[in-house]
């Protein structure tokens, strides 16, 4: 997959979250569930009947929540 679009999987590694899938799938989907005028909403988009994030909008949360942006992994 391209290196711009990251799944839950791929996310929750970069954040080196623990969890089973679905677990992983529901602290996200609380995230995106947020208002977008909340500091912690997390954008996403839909592909088909899955959810994607981009590699950008995930750099300007991390920006946006920790005050410094992580390295790519």
């Amino acid at each position: 997959m391209n290196q711009d679009i990251l799944d839950n999987l791929q996310l929750a590694e970069r954040w080196k979250l623990i969890g089973t899938r679905d677990a992983i799938a529901k602290r996200f989907q609380r995230l995106r569930s947020l208002p977008k005028s909340n500091p912690r909403h997390l954008k996403a988009l839909r592909i088909g009947n899955q959810v994607r994030y981009r590699m950008m909008d995930i750099l300007e949360y991390e920006d946006r929540n920790t005050g410094k942006r992580r390295m790519l992994s």
